[in-house]
């Protein structure tokens, strides 16, 4: 049951991403490079400790996650040069400086909130972008995401901080964020 559950959060993957990529190439989404590198890290140290963790069949939703963030990271590389900011710059400079405090510390639960501040400072720079520009985002993505974070966490073989902390930070973080966007679309 574990292992059907974590296909259908790898198949929510593919749907949330379907729209996102389209509107990407439409030029309607805009996605943030730094973003979505750092995204990538943060889903591939995620997969690793998961699956170190016991995290079984679900810890490979963030393997399919790694490919598809660096991938949308080359794509922002295409639209993202010119909005960047300082703000921007010190994000990734922290999130950056976390990811080498993970790899100096090497202890599980520290690592894994190391991982969430990461991934909460990749996103800071696509808040920021969409809160000025709230139309820039995909909302289905953020949506699916939410959903499939749910479902990743009920595909774990194991239910441990170390490896449900990530997912359950994840599903909080897009429905935070899906409430900031459609706030800003209503008011701009």
């Amino acid at each position: 049951m574990k292992s059907y559950l974590a296909l259908f959060a790898i198949f929510l993957v593919f749907i949330g991403y379907i729209p996102y990529f389209r509107d990407t190439f439409l030029g309607k989404t805009k996605p943030h490079m730094f973003s979505w590198f750092i995204w990538g890290l943060t889903s591939l140290i995620a997969f690793g400790i998961q699956l170190s963790s016991g995290g079984g069949a679900g810890a490979y939703v963030n393997a399919v996650m790694t490919v598809i963030c660096f991938a949308l990271a080359v794509l922002g590389m295409r639209n993202g040069f010119s909005h960047l900011t300082r703000g921007d710059f010190v994000s990734l400079f922290l999130a950056i400086l976390a990811i080498t405090l993970w790899l100096v510390v090497a202890q599980p639960v520290l690592s894994i909130i190391l991982v969430i501040t990461i991934d909460f400072l990749s996103f800071l720079p696509t808040i920021l972008k969409t809160w000025k520009r709230p139309r820039e985002e995909t909302a289905a993505l953020y949506a699916v995401s939410a959903v499939r974070h749910a479902v990743t966490i009920s595909a774990f073989e194991s239910l441990t901080f170390l490896t449900v902390a990530y997912p359950f930070y994840a599903l909080l973080a897009n429905v935070f964020f899906l409430g900031m966007m459609f706030g800003r679309r209503k008011k701009v």
